[in-house]
């Protein structure tokens, strides 16, 4: 079977439900809390596990309780995660989620994510090369992501970048990614150009195009995605489901884009696929406990 490796966050979820956000120095009520295992990197392992794919996770926890159900949580749905580093005297990453009318803040504390090296990169060069797809997000330092882009490109590995969250990156690094898949907002940072619709959207993927990326996904939420095929560029509607919980649902399509690629399918199958997939994520309330199985995802027509 052909290999994933994830490079990215691992973070611990501390997710507060609301029917309003509070305002400076108010306390008000909310309806729920929990805790969830997440973080990009994390997200997008697990997804590509549940959806069928072959993954090892790299990253970093801390020596805590919540680096110990990280670990195990990604283990349990049949990630490899004999090469994540526990960092000795560490806390692992958080994310304070506060998730209000279907749509999410996020306020991020990385942790040992920062340990996420090109010293500790390098010395699993050995055993990356040999990946058939990497993906890539930004919740780990920048020189590490600009690293491994580079050495992905020498190889002739094919990476798919998730650039989130929204962080300064040369376009010839950007160019080098094969496959690059931002939001709105990151679409945006990356392009200066505003993204409020589709047509929005088409403009801002021909400017990504313009930099020498390959292959461009702007995802639209309830609006759907752009994306191109070669020099045509495509809309997939969204599903009409009723939203609860947006979390987990971009590191879904990410992982599902990948997964159907590699299973042979051109770009607009995986599209196709991969907003399936989202769909339901968006459904439920949570991370990675939201994310559906393969078999969900193929009994949508």
């Amino acid at each position: 079977m052909k290999k994933i490796i994830v490079i990215g966050s691992l973070n611990m979820d501390l997710i507060t439900q609301t029917e309003k956000l509070p305002i400076m120095g108010e306390t008000i009520s909310g309806l729920t809390f929990k805790t969830g295992c997440g973080g990009k990197g994390g997200n997008q392992a697990y997804a590509a596990a549940k959806l069928g794919g072959n993954v090892t996770m790299f990253g970093c926890i801390g020596q805590d309780l919540f680096g110990q159900e990280l670990y195990h949580n990604l283990e349990n749905q049949g990630v490899d995660c004999s090469k994540i580093r526990i960092c000795e005297g560490m806390e692992s990453g958080t994310a304070t989620i506060t998730v209000c009318n279907g749509d999410n803040s996020i306020i991020i504390i990385p942790g040992a994510n920062g340990e996420v090296s090109i010293e500790y990169i390098e010395k699993n060069l050995n055993y990356i090369k040999e990946a058939d797809f990497i993906i890539l997000q930004l919740e780990i330092p920048i020189e590490t992501v600009k690293y491994i882009i580079t050495f992905a490109a020498k190889k002739g590995i094919p990476v798919m970048l998730n650039p989130a969250p929204a962080k300064s990156l040369p376009d010839e690094i950007l160019c080098q990614a094969k496959y690059v898949i931002v939001n709105e907002t990151e679409c945006e940072f990356y392009t200066k150009t505003s993204v409020k619709t589709i047509e929005d959207a088409k403009k801002g993927l021909l400017q990504l195009l313009g930099k020498g990326i390959e292959n461009g996904i702007v995802t639209l939420g309830s609006q759907g995605v752009v994306y191109n095929c070669g020099k045509e560029i495509f809309h997939e509607p969204a599903r009409k489901v009723k939203a609860i919980d947006s979390t987990a649902a971009g590191d879904t399509f990410t992982a599902a884009v990948v997964i159907s690629l590699l299973e042979g399918n051109d770009m607009k199958e995986a599209v196709n696929f991969a907003t399936k997939a989202s769909s339901i994520v968006v459904s439920r309330i949570g991370a990675q406990t939201s994310i559906p199985s393969r078999d969900e995802v193929d009994t949508i027509s």
